[in-house]
Parts: structure tokens; sequence; C-alpha cells
């Protein structure tokens, strides 16, 4: 790949593409690389986008949106043959594909060599990092450093996952000599990484033209407590504007928010950093079907989102959110079915229903629909118990995971990078400190649920069942085989 070009030459090329920086420009910023800066005092002056002093203003046919990359198809053959055979199946998909043509356009050794149509973006991506400090791009001895915290699945799932979009990609070109010359020589898996890192730490989500990269607006870094915000104009140019109240001085750092209720384990999965100023203490842990349960398999595949639970800790105390858990708590003898459905066109469908009714659209709203039921009292002490074995099992991995300490000495080979050890830290302790905070609330949860009236009657009546079970004479105890 071609040589990053320095920011010093974005003005040219903002100015050749008609990208208006009115009020602002491109600097490094001490520990957090590029970002926006005032060129002069800015103070908020409206909420309407369309009639707002805009700080940065940019046209409508530089954002990369999804009809963006359709225009894109339209004009270049090559594209369009592998957007045809490869995209159209997600947003995220699509420009993906398209960045992907970008990189590939780089690392030509002179224009005459450029296989795509050229595009403002063509010049644009020299100006990205080919390092995003999110840990899909760590090395492995820097994802090692993750061990036992909630993005150790994550981050191999998503390598996994990429490499299987990678190799799909690969096979369903490699009818088009021009694509399989490609596939076989230019382009390496490592793109296709570094497409997606692009675009999860650099996408935004306009009002109308949906997720999207935004040149030049991507620069700007994140604060809680933001100075701008971004908006579509009713020409559909994006417009970043002051927020309500602000006042930014010269020289000052303008930013915009991320997202204001996102873990910490959010925040470097996708953008590469954890924030500081954040109050948010949650993370997400995969849970897994029992595995005695014959309908384990069939849980997994009817559940219409991820098997995961969401653990928080707020000012209110210790909150879990997670229907996957009810589903795996409960059985046919509490009103769980699963029945196997042909719709006219043969297709065969699985099918749940929760006491004689089918939820199989309805499985995200599962706590909802059981809270009725006489015994959802036990429904949740069930729940309450195997979150507590799972917690467990989290803090136990995570006290055991790698712990290198920051030092200023230089960098070993194949130590990890000081920031990746200082984040990996951080995401380590913030997430003990919550699940030591689940697990004590966990536990006093259980002792009084396990003190409620309809739990104490079910229990009774279980060990009553299982004590007459046990007193019944054995079948053909008295026979005699000598």
């Amino acid at each position: 790949m071609q040589s990053q070009l320095p920011i010093e030459a974005f003005p040219a090329w903002a100015l050749l593409n008609n990208v208006d920086f009115a009020s602002a420009e491109i600097r490094n910023i001490d520990g957090k690389g590029l970002g926006l800066v005032a060129k002069h005092d800015i103070t908020e002056a409206g909420r309407d986008a369309s009639s707002s002093p805009a700080i940065v203003r940019i046209p409508r046919d530089l954002v990369l949106s999804a009809e963006a990359v359709e225009e894109y198809a339209k004009v270049d053959q090559n594209f369009k043959q592998l957007l045809e055979v490869a995209g159209r199946q997600s947003t995220r998909g699509d420009i993906l594909l398209y960045l992907l043509t970008q990189i590939i356009q780089s690392k030509g050794t002179s224009p005459s060599t450029r296989p795509f149509a050229s595009t403002p973006w063509t010049e644009y991506i020299k100006f990205l990092p080919r390092y995003i400090p999110i840990p899909t791009m760590w090395t492995n001895e820097e994802r090692e450093l993750l061990k036992g915290t909630s993005l150790e699945a994550a981050v191999s799932a998503k390598l996994s996952a990429l490499s299987h979009e990678y190799d799909g990609i690969c096979e369903q070109a490699s009818n088009f000599p021009f694509w399989n010359d490609l596939f076989w020589g230019t382009v390496k898996v490592e793109d296709w990484i570094l497409a997606d890192a692009w675009y999860r730490s650099r996408c935004l989500e306009l009002p109308r033209a949906g997720h999207a990269m935004v040149p030049g607006l991507d620069m700007a870094n994140h604060s809680q407590t933001h100075s701008a915000y971004y908006d579509e104009s009713s020409n559909g140019d994006v417009v970043l504007l002051p927020s309500s109240g602000s006042s930014i001085l010269s020289g000052g750092e303008i930013t915009i928010s991320y997202g204001q209720a996102k873990s910490a384990a959010e925040m470097l999965f996708s953008y590469g950093f954890i924030d500081q100023e954040s109050s948010i203490k949650e993370l997400k842990l995969q849970v897994a079907p029992l595995p005695d349960d014959p309908l384990g398999r069939a849980k997994l595949r009817v559940y219409n989102g991820p098997p995961t639970v969401r653990l928080s800790l707020t000012e209110q105390g210790f909150q879990w959110d997670s229907p996957f858990l009810y589903l795996l708590v409960l059985n046919e003898e509490d009103g769980l079915a699963f029945r196997i459905a042909q719709d006219t066109s043969g297709e065969r469908q699985l099918k749940l229903l929760w006491q004689d009714e089918d939820i199989t659209d309805r499985t995200d709203e599962l706590e909802t629909l059981v809270q009725n039921h006489d015994l959802f009292q036990v429904f949740k002490l069930r729940a309450v118990a195997v979150l507590e074995e799972r917690v467990a099992m989290q803090l136990d991995r995570i006290s055991s995971g790698f712990s290198y300490g920051v030092t200023e000495q230089p960098q070993a080979a194949n130590q990890p990078r000081a920031e990746c050890i200082l984040a990996a830290e951080t995401l380590r302790d913030l997430e003990t400190q919550v699940l030591q905070g689940v697990a004590e609330a966990l536990e006093n949860e259980k002792a009084r649920l396990l003190l409620d009236a309809r739990v104490v009657t079910y229990l009774g009546s279980m060990e009553d069942a299982q004590n007459e079970q046990a007193s019944e004479p054995a079948a053909n105890e008295d026979d005699e085989f000598s």
C-alpha cells in the first residue's frame, strides 16, 4: 500500500472536493492522534441544521453510504461484478467491499495501473491510519491480555467471522478472472480486517442516509461532554454544528459523541480506547445451554438475538437483562414446546410455543411473557442460579489473566505495546469490579427468592416427589440372580 499522506495535505484535498472547513482544522492532539480544532471562537447559534452556521460542511456526494456504493457500481464494471456476487446483504458489507477496492487501488505503483475508477475516496483513504488500535488489529500477544474479559470471546469470534467473510468473497469472486487474480496476488485477509476497522471506528448513523462514513468529520474525537453534533441539511450535505449551550475557544478541540451508553468493552472493541469520563459500568457475557438440556440446540436456533446476558452496576444497584437466560431455564414441564411447521412453499420452520401460544417472533420478550405465570419466582431463581455460576466462572478466568504492567523500558520483540497493556488492564479492572458487585447482589437475590412462599411450596413439592420415588420398590427387586 502506498505511504500515508501527511495531514498537512488535507486542506488541498478538501478544497478540491468542496469540503468546507469553515471553523475547524485537523491537527494532532496529544494522546489522541488526529482531531478537530476550532480556528476561532465558536458559540451555539441554534439547532436547525439548514440555517445554523456549520463548523464543517461535507457535500452529499462525498458521503460513503449504501446509496453511494450503488452509484459507484454504475461507473465501475469491475466493482459491479464483485457487488453482485458478494454484496447487497448489508450496508456494512457493501461499504467494506467499496473500501477494499480503494485499498487495492492504493497498492498500484502508478495511475496507469489503477484497476478501478477513481473517486475522492481513492485519495482520502491515504489520510487514514493503517493501524487502528482496536483489538482485531492487535497482535496475538496483545490479544492474550484480554484473557478473562468479555472481549476475549468477542474478539476471537469477530476475527473468525472476518476470515469467514473474506474466504466467502474469494470463493464468490473466483469465477471472474480479474478478481481471481487479485485475490490470489494483491489482496490479503489483512486488507479486509483493515476495511472493517475503518468502518467500525469511523461509521456514523445519519438521519436519512443511515450508516455511513463521512470524510473529514470522521476525524472528530469523542467526549461525554461533546461540544458539537452532526446532522444532514435539507440538500443532503452533512454538517457539524455546535451543541446547544456550547462555547468552543479558538484552538480548543471540537468533539462529538460516539454514544453515551456504551460500555468500556464496546468502546475498546469499536474505537480502540476506553472513555475515562464514562460512568457506565457494565459488560455482556455469553451464556450457553445447560449440558443436560435436550432442548439446548433448539433454543439456540430459535432465539432471535445473541445468547448473552447484560450485567450492570448503577447508583440504584445491580441489574441484569437476558431474555435468553429465561429461555435456558424453561422446559416442557413448565409449558415450553417446540414444533416443526411447514409453510405453503414447503419450507420447514422451527416454532417456539409458550403455554400453547406461538412466540417464535417474540423470544426477546420472554421475561415479560412468563411474569404472569404462578411459578415466575421459581423461573427467576433458576435464572439467578445459572447466572451466579456463570459470573463465578468469569471471575475465576479474569483473575487468572495476564498482567504485564506498563513500563518505560524500550519495547522488546513481541512484547505488547504499552497502549494495549494499559487498555486491557483498565478493562480488566472495570469488569472485575462489575463482576464482584454482581456476584454479591446475586447471592442476596437468591436468598430473597428462596424465602418466597411460592418458591418454598414448589421446592417442597419437588422434595416430596423425590422422596416418594426413592421409597418405591425397584422393579424385580425380589428376583434373585445367581
